[in-house]
Parts: structure tokens; C-alpha cells; sequence
């Protein structure tokens, strides 16, 4: 395992739901979780990926006062745990309350240098809630209340967990072009990639893949060479979201970050729903390029207008493009490949400096920036996959407003339509004044 990946150590007594959590969070049954106290004893480390962050959750033993022979073992493993973890996990039982084992803990990582995160676990009905607010006498600021058996507050806790781990520049691979296929149940996905694999390609071989239970397909298309297509179950999520569809979304989410471009099936004749849109928003998240296939367009009564409604619709999702199509019929699928090879392409693509200063300067030009925010007077691209760019210069960064019109800018003229665009804007720090 890499160095560069964080790692979370998840800590408590013993029974109060730590595998079952780690479980919860890597999306699938890789710790054993049992009631029996102690069950874990070695610290394991499963690495996995949210938001297109990647780190390492450490399952660790349950911590015991006074342990003796082979807890005292692995208490001792536990320790080291904590000692290399960025970030602290500590995991509470709220049916049970606070223990002195619980208190013992607490006061130690009140101590810690690095961030401690307190999980009120076992919080699965709303009865729970009140006793959640208890857990604030540990002193580790507000606890996160999960249900690790059901699923709930699970998506919450991984945003927090992502927010508080340092960030690395780790370089995507971007040799083997990564495609997913989502989208909402029923809207044609799987018959789209059938499509596109029996019309444009000889299947190498399909790999039960990290992602747990979903299959990658590597595809060798004639005219693009070999890429991989990680095909997903329907994403829906909402409070009713619970057992196989819960880890069917954490499944096609973690696919999400391991692909290069999402290609988004919508049902044409429902439009863009408010579902679609929040996968859209998901995809911009995870730094990946976005194309939207309309799909049953042969059902659709009047084209014309939907087509319109639908691009003004992804104007906010990096303007990304709409290919109409018919899975059943097999209409518009043969654009795919072509187009989803130069998206990835655009995607991984490095700009010249000389040109993006170019770029920058004629965006100033033509709209100065704020006069608070001062100039920018240097940008070069960082990063790409996605496209990321440091601009130098300006007292303070400008407003959001005027962030978005330079990547809007930078958009157009890269052509990176369907591309998310990163800024890093990284202000000169004020001069000492001279006290002559």
C-alpha cells in the first residue's frame, strides 16, 4: 500500500460495532463483525475510495482496561494504529451510553495531535437520537450518529471522514481509458452496454473488480485500442435506501472514482429528473468527465424541444453533451466510441503554459478582476485528469462568481466540454510594511 494514502484508524471497546462499521464503509463484509466481544484481533487495513479520495480504514481491537495475553497482544496493535493514523476514529455505542472504557479513551485522544472523529454508533431508530446528544460529555466535539447495521448516516460520515483527511496529489493512471455506465434503475443502461460491447468490440476477459461484486469488461474497440467499461446497478438514494440497494449505490458511487468519464443513461422521455441530476452532480464531484445518453429517443414525441430543454439542462454539469439513442434499436450507439475516446482525451489533456497565460490574460482583459482580489498575474495547469490549474497573484482569491467565469472561459477555449475544471487560486502574501 502506498504511503501517500491516508489512513483511518477506527478504535473503541469492544462490541460497540467497529468491523461492522469498516464493513459499512468499504461496501463490502471484509472485516468479521460478530457480537461476541473480541472478535477482532490483528489491525487490518482495507483501502478504498469516496469522492474520489483514497484512503485506508484500519480495523483495530476492541480496546479492554487491564488487558492480559493475547488482548493485551492485540491492544498493543491497536496502539500502533492509532500512533500512524492521520485521522482517529473513535466509535461509541449509544444504546448502551457512556462507559468508563469510553471516558479512558476519550480523555487520551482529546490529547492526540491529529483529528479525532466520534461515531455514535447503533443509533438505528429516532428514539436513539437523544442519547446521540449525550455523547457530547467525551469532550471530542459533535458526534456523527450512524447506524452501521442499516446503513444510516453512513454517506454523511464518509464526506466527513474525506473533509478531515490531508489531501495527496497522487497522479491518475490514465494509460487505460475507464468508462462507467449509470443512471437510475430501469433506464436502459444494461441494455446500452450490451450494444456497445457486441457492436464495437472482442471481450478480453471480465474481472470481478475491486469495486465488490461489479464486473469490470475490458473492451478492445478496432479503431481506439483496449479500455475497460465498469457497468453499475440502478443509483437511487434517499432515506428509503436500505440492504442490496444501499451497497449497490456505495458500488456504482466507488465505481464513479475509479473511472476516467461517466456515461449517464437518462430515459428520454422523463427527461432530466432531479435524480439524474444529483448522479450528474455526483460525477462533477469525483473530478470525472460527464456525457449524458438520452436514451428510447424513439419514444420521444417532440424532439426538438427536449433536445433543447435537455442541453440547457447540463449547462451547469460542464456543459456536457447529449447523445440521443436507442439501446433496443441500436440507433446512435455506433457514436459512442469515437466520442467517449476524445472526451477522455480532452479530460487527460495538458495545456502549455503559454497558452493558459494567454487564456488568463485576455479573460482579465476583457473582465478585470475584482479590485478587493487584485490581479492574477501567472497560471499554469497542474494536474490533469481532471484538468487542475494554479493561478498566481491577486491579495485574496475573487468571489465564486468570478471563479466560475475564468473556468468557464478556460472551458471554452481548451474545449473542454463535459470536463470538470479545478482552480487553485494561490494569493501573494501582503508585504510587510517598512517602518523606515
Amino acid at each position: 500500500m502506498s504511503s501517500a494514502v491516508p489512513k483511518i484508524a477506527v478504535i473503541g471497546r469492544q462490541n460497540v460495532g467497529k468491523s461492522t462499521l469498516v464493513n459499512r464503509l468499504f461496501g463490502a463484509r471484509a472485516a468479521i463483525a460478530d457480537e461476541r466481544p473480541g472478535v477482532t484481533r490483528d489491525r487490518i487495513e482495507f483501502e478504498t475510495r469516496w469522492r474520489d479520495r483514497t484512503f485506508a480504514l484500519v480495523d483495530t481491537a476492541g480496546y479492554l482496561a487491564r488487558a492480559r495475553g493475547i488482548e493485551a497482544l492485540a491492544a498493543e496493535q491497536a496502539e500502533r494504529a492509532v500512533a500512524e493514523a492521520d485521522l482517529i476514529v473513535l466509535v461509541v455505542d449509544v444504546q448502551t451510553g457512556i462507559t468508563e472504557d469510553d471516558a479512558r479513551l476519550a480523555r487520551r485522544l482529546r490529547r492526540s495531535p491529529v483529528p479525532v472523529l466520534l461515531v455514535a454508533n447503533k443509533a438505528d431508530a429516532e428514539k436513539d437520537m437523544a442519547d446521540v446528544a449525550a455523547m457530547n460529555r467525551l469532550g471530542l466535539g459533535e458526534p456523527i450518529a450512524v447506524s452501521a447495521l442499516h446503513g444510516q448516516g453512513t454517506g454523511d460520515l464518509l464526506d466527513r471522514l474525506v473533509d478531515l483527511v490531508p489531501e495527496t496529489d497522487e497522479p491518475e493512471d490514465l494509460d487505460e481509458p475507464r468508462f462507467v455506465i449509470v443512471g437510475r434503475p430501469n433506464v436502459g443502461k444494461s441494455s446500452l452496454f450490451n450494444r456497445i460491447v457486441r457492436e464495437e468490440r472482442s471481450v478480453v476477459s471480465e474481472i470481478p473488480g475491486t469495486t465488490r461484486d461489479s464486473v469490470d469488461s475490458l473492451v478492445e474497440w478496432p479503431d481506439h485500442g483496449r479500455v475497460r467499461f465498469i457497468d453499475t446497478a440502478g443509483m437511487r438514494r434517499g432515506q428509503s435506501v436500505r440492504g442490496v440497494e444501499y451497497y449497490s449505490f456505495l458500488r456504482a458511487a466507488e465505481a464513479i472514482d475509479r473511472a476516467h468519464v461517466a456515461l449517464l443513461v437518462i430515459d428520454a422521455s422523463g427527461g432530466f429528473g432531479t435524480e439524474d441530476k444529483k448522479i450528474a452532480n455526483r460525477v462533477m464531484q469525483a473530478g470525472r468527465a460527464l456525457m449524458v445518453v438520452a436514451n428510447k429517443w424513439d419514444l420521444v414525441e417532440d424532439k426538438a424541444t427536449l433536445f433543447e430543454d435537455l442541453t440547457a439542462s447540463l449547462r451547469p454539469f460542464a456543459e456536457a453533451s447529449v447523445v440521443r439513442a436507442s439501446a433496443i434499436r441500436g440507433q446512435g450507439v455506433h457514436r459512442l466510441p469515437p466520442l467517449l475516446m476524445d472526451l477522455h482525451r480532452r479530460w487527460s489533456a495538458r495545456t502549455p503554459t503559454a497558452r493558459v497565460n494567454e487564456i488568463l490574460g485576455a479573460a482579465q482583459r476583457e473582465r478585470p478582476t475584482p479590485r478587493t482580489a487584485g490581479t492574477l498575474h501567472y497560471a499554469t495547469q497542474v494536474l490533469a485528469g481532471p484538468p487542475t490549474f494554479a493561478l498566481f497573484g491577486g491579495a485574496k482569491p475573487p468571489g465564486p462568481g468570478y471563479q466560475r467565469y475564468l473556468e468557464n472561459r478556460l472551458r471554452r477555449e481548451l474545449g473542454l466540454q463535459g470536463v470538470p475544471i479545478r482552480l487553485r487560486i494561490r494569493a501573494r502574501p501582503p508585504r510587510a510594511r517598512s517602518r523606515g
